[in-house]
C-alpha cells in the first residue's frame, strides 16, 4: 500500500489581507503567492528570545536562524490557531498564554527564498523542556536582542522584521 502525501492548502490573500484564493503550498512557495504565517517569540525571564536553526530542508530560507515559531496558516484557520499548533509542532510548547501583536506584512527575497506575508504576531513566556521537530529546527539558543542584531545577516529577514514589529507594539517594561 502507497502512502498518499499529505497535501497542505492555503489561503492565497490580497494587499489588504483578505482571502481570493486557495492553493497548494507547494504552489504558494514556487509562485511566491501572497499568504499568512503565524510569528511566536518565546522570551525567557530576561526577555532573551529563542532561536531555531532551521534546517537544510526546510523550504523557506533553509539553514538560516530563526527568531520566531511559526510558519504557514492552513486554509480557514484562525491566526491563534496556527500559532497554537505551530509552538507544539515545532518546539513541543502546549497550554501557554499567547500575548497578540496583530498583523504585519513583509515582503522581500533572502537566500534565494522569496516571501510575500502577512504575518500574525504573538509573544510567549517559556522555559520548559522544549520538543524540536526534528524535519524543521535542528538547534535553539537564547539569544538577547543586542545577539541578535550582531548577528542579523544570519536571521531570516521576517523574522527580524517580527522582532521589531514587536518591539513597537509592545507595552513598556513593567506594564501588564
Amino acid at each position: 500500500m502507497t502512502k498518499v502525501p499529505h497535501v497542505e492548502w492555503v489561503d492565497i490573500v490580497d494587499e489588504q489581507d483578505r482571502v481570493i484564493g486557495v492553493a497548494e503550498r507547494a504552489r504558494v512557495r514556487q509562485e511566491n503567492l501572497r499568504h499568512r504565517a503565524s510569528y511566536i517569540l518565546v522570551l525567557d525571564e530576561g526577555e532573551r528570545i529563542l532561536v531555531q536553526r532551521r534546517t537544510p530542508s526546510k523550504d523557506f530560507c533553509p539553514g538560516m536562524l530563526d527568531a520566531c515559531a511559526g510558519g504557514v496558516v492552513t486554509t480557514g484557520e484562525a491566526m491563534a490557531l496556527s500559532a497554537r499548533r505551530e509552538l507544539a509542532e515545532e518546539l513541543g510548547i502546549r497550554d501557554v498564554p499567547l500575548q497578540d501583536y496583530g498583523t504585519f506584512y513583509a515582503e522581500g527575497e533572502a537566500s534565494g527564498s522569496r516571501y510575500r506575508v502577512w504575518g500574525g504576531l504573538f509573544s510567549c513566556h517559556y522555559q520548559g523542556p522544549l520538543q524540536l521537530q526534528a524535519e524543521e529546527v535542528s538547534e535553539v539558543h537564547w539569544m538577547s536582542l543586542g545577539e541578535i542584531a550582531d548577528r542579523a545577516d544570519e536571521f531570516t529577514p521576517d523574522s527580524l522584521l517580527a522582532i521589531a514589529t514587536w518591539q513597537t507594539r509592545r507595552l513598556p517594561s513593567g506594564q501588564k
